[in-house]
């Protein structure tokens, strides 16, 4: 059974008459009749009663009726939705965003441009730490991600900049540094420090540690927090200081206090990274979308 066997069938059913859908179709009428008594053997059921007064359909061609027509509108719109997604109009994407940017004003309005210029698109994010979103973007498993340190020699991956950040010194409200910093970092030496394990995140946790070896500073840590969130959770009780991604401020629980640092005033790179080799339509539309702006700094 073909497409244009059920094209046939209701050319015949919409004007009830043989003679007049061959005419309709451009085909001459032998070989109408012909395609529809093909269509019927292959049913094992007659479609129409033909009589000198042209074809009625019988109960059986008034419900096939029914089904082809639906058959043949939702053809059509999976032919529009196969199309839109040759376009990177339909479709879906996983993106990952670390728990630092969540809540960054500046991806959430290039996230929300695409999602008003790719309404049909479905987008679905996680926030996930960089090397589990590094590990599922090369298998595949998310599309992409927001991440803000990486090993750029790796060249499967590419990455376009949307962000360029910093860090903070993030104190317990009623610490004595809460209402103003000490002038080197080295002064808190003793203080004790919520840290992150390494094996968390190696990349953004040398990052920091070179930061604080630069300024002189061996953080002393006591508390280990799991991410973000635990670790401004656990300033905000009181268990020490901590250093965070400026980005902090947007998502940063009541009771801790942020400050920058002339000793902390390197910056880098938040990137969107993907796989290189994806050619997703869908994907390349947020690749562009998200690269419309120069990287602004985080402030």
């Amino acid at each position: 059974m073909e497409i244009r066997h059920l094209r046939y069938f209701l050319a015949v059913a919409d004007h009830g008459s043989m003679a007049e859908a061959a005419r309709k179709l451009n085909i001459v009428q032998p070989a109408l009749s012909r395609q529809i008594h093909d269509l019927e053997d292959q049913l094992g059921t007659q479609l129409f009663q033909r009589s000198i007064k042209g074809a009625q359909l019988t109960v059986a061609g008034i419900q096939f009726t029914k089904d082809v027509r639906k058959l043949l509108d939702d053809l059509e719109e999976a032919k529009e939705r196969a199309l839109q997604a040759a376009s990177g109009k339909l479709g879906s994407l996983r993106i990952g965003i670390s728990p630092n940017h969540t809540a960054h004003p500046e991806l959430l309005r290039r996230l929300r441009r695409f999602r008003d210029t790719y309404p049909d698109v479905a987008l679905m994010l996680e926030a996930v730490l960089a090397p589990r979103q590094l590990e599922e973007i090369q298998e595949e498993r998310m599309d992409g991600g927001f991440i803000g340190l990486r090993d750029l020699r790796d060249k499967k991956l590419s990455g376009v900049k949307v962000l360029r950040s910093g860090l903070m010194l993030a104190f317990p409200a009623d610490h004595k540094y809460a209402k103003q910093p000490p002038a080197k970092l080295s002064d808190l030496m003793d203080e004790p420090c919520v840290w992150f394990p390494r094996s968390r995140s190696p990349v953004y946790h040398d990052y920091l540690i070179q930061q604080c070896h630069a300024a002189g500073l061996t953080p002393r840590q006591i508390l280990i927090g799991g991410d973000v969130g635990t670790t401004l959770g656990m300033v905000a009780a009181g268990m020490g200081y901590s250093i965070v991604s400026e980005a902090s401020k947007y998502n940063s629980p009541s009771g801790v206090v942020l400050h920058h640092h002339a000793e902390l005033a390197h910056v880098h790179d938040v990137e969107f990274v993907f796989k290189t080799e994806n050619e997703s339509p869908i994907l390349r539309a947020f690749v562009d979308i998200m690269n419309s702006d120069p990287a602004p700094l985080s402030t």
